[in-house]
């Protein structure tokens, strides 16, 4: 969101609530949380900044998992 190539799980919850605007997401913090940590140690990064961030290469596997992880949370609600 503020173009640095790099994404923070801060930058991703407002993004979810900004673009899909469903009050919903509120309570699917957990989902977006357990994604977003299964993601970002899916790809080793070179950069200082891997380890606490999504990079570009690692968003598919968030989107992926962020699927997954809220279809478990719809099961077991």
């Amino acid at each position: 969101m503020n173009g640095n190539g790099y994404l923070s799980l801060a930058e991703i919850d407002r993004g979810m609530v900004a673009v899909f605007n469903l009050p919903k997401l509120f309570e699917t913090k957990p989902v977006i949380l357990r994604a977003f940590n299964a993601a970002k140690n899916t790809v080793k990064g070179k950069s200082r900044h891997s380890e606490d961030y999504i990079e570009k290469k690692e968003y598919r596997q968030f989107l992926k998992y962020l699927r997954m992880y809220y279809e478990y949370w719809i099961a077991f609600d």
